[in-house]
């Protein structure tokens, strides 16, 4: 069969497919994954004022102890299983691992005033200050910077190094980013997380929180 060529107006048939395909093409587009939207103003306060909320709680004046359980993996060196204790004043965190820690050893003491000192029971180049916000589940650090939609929930950022806060669709805090790449991922607890997930350039780290209590002032650290 021939194909008549067609005159004047009329549309020839490569022209109808070119046509019939930018229109789905289009309709595609239109339909597609859009970027998330920005959160709202109400959104935005809930995020930060969860996680004041959540910072307070942590750095009120409290006394704890807790046991860990899991393992500890640098890229260098020995994987270290077992047992991670902790002790909290409000302001000094002692840790004893059942294992050595690689170059961190089987005990340290981190203190918020000495953010530069103290030996650190996690993979990579974290400060005392960052490695006690690491347990806790939340930084010191106030939440002034950008709040914006994230998967599942928020980010906020906490300054211009790369801290910041990850919280869910319930405002739970449910990550850390930390500087030079290090992060934590978490199961969310009453006080303290119930799970911690850290990875950083050095290693990794995976805490299972098996115990929690109180820690009276006339106890001593065993």
């Amino acid at each position: 069969m021939r194909v008549r060529t067609l005159r004047g107006g009329a549309l020839s048939l490569a022209t109808c497919t070119a046509a019939a395909g930018l229109s789905a093409l289009l309709a595609g587009c239109a339909t597609g994954p859009r970027p998330a939207t920005a959160p709202t103003p109400a959104e935005i306060a809930a995020a930060r004022a969860a996680y004041e909320g959540a910072r307070h709680a942590a750095y009120a004046p409290r006394r704890f102890k807790a046991l860990f359980s899991g393992e500890v993996s640098p890229k260098v060196g020995a994987i270290a299983r077992g047992y991670l204790s902790v002790w909290w004043d409000g302001r000094v965190l002692v840790w004893r691992a059942s294992a050595p820690l690689a170059a961190a050893g089987n005990l340290g003491r981190l203190s918020l005033e000495e953010p530069f000192a103290g030996r650190v029971p996690f993979p990579g180049e974290l400060d005392a200050r960052d490695a006690i916000g690491l347990l806790l589940g939340v930084l010191d650090v106030a939440p002034e910077g950008a709040v914006e939609k994230a998967r599942g929930g928020y980010r906020v950022a906490l300054d211009g190094r790369g801290r910041a806060a990850r919280l869910d669709e319930a405002y739970r805090i449910v990550g850390l980013e930390l500087p030079r790449g290090a992060r934590a991922s978490y199961e969310p607890g009453d006080a303290i997380p119930r799970r911690i997930d850290a990875q950083s350039p050095d290693g990794t780290a995976h805490l299972t929180l098996s115990s929690y209590g109180d820690w009276p002032s006339s106890e001593r650290i065993p």
